[in-house]
């Protein structure tokens, strides 16, 4: 065991996908200790609640990255964070200015990149799977969306939405996705690797500041906590099956991340795609609300507002 006892600091969450890519393929990815001990080797600090808790095929992804020194990694994470950000933007299939505009526009958007988070990532996968579906190829569209299970509780809701709205080959190729995903983890950690996951993931402290989430469980007391959650999850169950396509993707992505417990501002990213469909579809429409209140979300004052609660 590795006895750590200063420079005991949080660092950015680019230290935990730093640790867990020279983890990659060691057998020792979901080991605290381990991955305490490969942070404080590269920077002399380590975070006790940075820990790797995406799946083992994203190790893989991050070991050669994880090659450099730390400090040359921190850099090239931020330029290709910025790139995915820039190619988001460029590939939204709506109006390109509008999507620029929010997307400067965004704090979380500047969250990520300060954080060294891998949520842009998120971003740029949603917008895929939209302009794919656009273009009627269904099946990359799924692909795309399968690479949201680097955060998969922050779409819960997604194969409802795909099921009430007889996606099949959305569906088909998210399936194919995840299973490569899959395989590739179980390639790379082992067959032990998913009950190693499940106990990082409750590990008490892996949800700190819960007062800071933008979700319900950080906007609300404990005790509605649960009651809000089921019935915002039976509305937009409700809303998914009621609305059209457009408008039930909408429902199904705000949806999920209220519900979701693991959220924080960075994580406000993956609603960019959520404001431009609602001010592109009712900016000119009557009534407009709708767009003014996606619009407000464009601007800090929301977010500013969820992280003052931590004062």
């Amino acid at each position: 065991m590795v006895a750590l006892t200063h420079n005991r600091v949080d660092g950015t969450d680019f230290l935990s996908f730093y640790a867990g890519g020279r983890l990659a393929a060691t057998g020792h990815l979901y080991d605290t200790q381990a991955i305490w001990k490969a942070q404080f080797e590269a920077t002399g600090r380590y975070g006790p609640g940075l820990l790797f808790i995406r799946l083992p095929c994203f190790a893989l992804f991050l070991w050669p990255l994880a090659q450099a020194s730390y400090g040359a990694a921190r850099v090239i994470w931020l330029a290709i964070n910025i790139a995915a950000v820039a190619a988001a933007v460029w590939f939204w299939p709506g109006s390109r200015k509008l999507a620029a505009i929010v997307t400067c526009w965004s704090f979380p958007v500047f969250m990520c990149l300060g954080d060294g988070t891998d949520t842009p990532f998120l971003f740029l996968w949603l917008v895929w799977w939209r302009r794919l579906e656009l273009k009627n190829r269904q099946v990359w569209a799924g692909l795309a969306l399968s690479l949201c299970m680097a955060k998969f509780h922050l779409f819960l809701l997604l194969p409802l939405l795909l099921f009430r709205h007889r996606r099949w080959s959305t569906m088909r190729g998210s399936a194919i996705g995840a299973t490569i995903l899959l395989s590739v983890s179980f390639i790379g950690a082992g067959w032990r690797w998913p009950a190693e996951y499940f106990h990082v993931l409750t590990l008490p402290g892996l949800n700190p500041s819960r007062a800071i989430m933008p979700n319900i469980h950080g906007l609300v007391s404990s005790g509605l906590e649960a009651p809000l959650v089921v019935l915002t999850f039976i509305l937009t169950c409700l809303a998914i099956l009621k609305l059209d396509y457009t408008d039930s993707t909408i429902a199904a992505l705000i949806g999920s991340f209220l519900c979701s417990y693991h959220a924080y501002v960075m994580d406000g990213v993956i609603l960019l795609p959520v404001i431009m469909l609602v001010i592109e579809k009712y900016r000119s429409r009557s009534p407009a609300w709708p767009a003014y209140v996606a619009a407000l979300f464009i601007t800090p004052i929301p977010w500013l507002a969820v992280l003052m609660r931590g004062f």
